[in-house]
């Protein structure tokens, strides 16, 4: 998964089981202020089951996805540009 770390800014890939992110808890850790992220909680540890498309849902923000067979990323997948920021000037 690429995703961009909401304390510092930081674009972050990170790779993890289909079984644990499916089945279980996934915690992942930000290379640039070290905060940890949970990106999966199927047991309910730290509240309701769900992972971050669930969580992110809730919040209203839109989660693309890509397909197992291709795990190909445009350059804009890679920045975290979207056209939104684009047209900000970012």
């Amino acid at each position: 998964m690429i995703f961009t770390c909401t304390v510092c800014q930081t674009r972050s890939a990170k790779t993890m089981s289909r079984q644990t992110y499916e089945k279980g808890v996934v915690i992942v850790r930000c290379g640039g202020c070290k905060n940890l992220h949970l990106i999966a909680d199927r047991l309910g540890w730290f509240g309701e089951p769900g992972s971050v498309e669930d969580f992110l849902q809730q919040k209203g923000i839109e989660v693309r996805k890509g397909s197992e067979e291709s795990y190909e990323f445009t350059m804009e997948d890679l920045a975290g540009w979207s056209s939104q920021n684009e047209d900000k000037g970012a």
